[in-house]
């Protein structure tokens, strides 16, 4: 027996049913075009985060003292303003923006990489490419399984040299950076005089997690290039 779907699916031309496997209403499955816009943009803005950090790196020096002569004031250093905290206000905007264009293009390349190789498992759902950076713990390691699957069932290659390095370098990042934001809010003790070495470590780590983040873009676009549109 016919489902009841299809009873109401589109009637090609000839009089025939036009539903396929991949779609039961008929219509034709997505092209496998690649999102190259999405992809530059992801290029772009994590390159503006980079600079943004280095900004933030070549100003700590100079912020370091102030929050150090406030502190032995008595002050905290959320109380003081200097260069480092206006080039620090950049950030979030530009991590935002990064987030959503970053996972705009990873679900498009995820549809992709289902379609040209649907035998490849994708070991997360699609709603952790949005969460899997946001909810604690899982945030550890989700995202790598998300790009790692996207990669792999995009090129079909099972050897990801360098895809290791670029989250561990992630991570060094955002480990350097909060406890660099701790100290300039005044909700850690430390010295802040360690505020420049947190900001070189975190400027370092995001230096050769930008790097590899470009050739992880560049081949997942060249590979979804080069599939066939259907």
């Amino acid at each position: 027996m016919e489902p009841t779907y299809g009873a109401h699916a589109p009637v090609s031309p000839a009089g025939g049913r036009t539903s396929g496997p991949s779609d039961p209403w008929g219509q034709p499955a997505p092209t496998r075009v690649a999102p190259t816009g999405l992809a530059t943009w992801s290029v772009a803005l994590a390159s503006a985060w980079g600079l943004v950090q280095a900004l933030m790196f070549a100003s700590s020096s100079g912020a370091a003292q102030e929050f150090s002569r406030a502190v032995d004031a008595g002050e905290s250093p959320g109380d003081v303003w200097t260069t480092y905290d206006s080039f620090a206000t950049l950030l979030l905007p530009v991590q935002l923006a990064a987030f959503v264009v970053t996972c705009l293009w990873l679900h498009r390349s995820r549809q992709i990489a289902v379609a040209a190789r649907p035998q490849e498992r994708h070991v997360r759902g699609v709603v952790w490419i949005w969460l899997g950076w946001l909810v604690p713990v899982v945030s550890l390691w989700f995202p790598y399984q998300v790009v790692r699957d996207v990669r792999q069932g995009t090129t079909g290659l099972r050897r990801m040299p360098g895809l290791g390095l670029w989250w561990v370098s992630w991570l060094v990042m955002l480990w350097a950076s909060n406890r660099a934001a701790f100290i300039t809010s005044g909700f850690s003790r430390s010295d802040p005089g360690l505020l420049p070495v947190l900001d070189g470590v975190a400027t370092a780590a995001v230096a050769v997690a930008l790097v590899l983040w470009i050739r992880v873009v560049r081949e997942v676009t060249a590979a979804q290039r080069s599939l066939p549109a259907g």
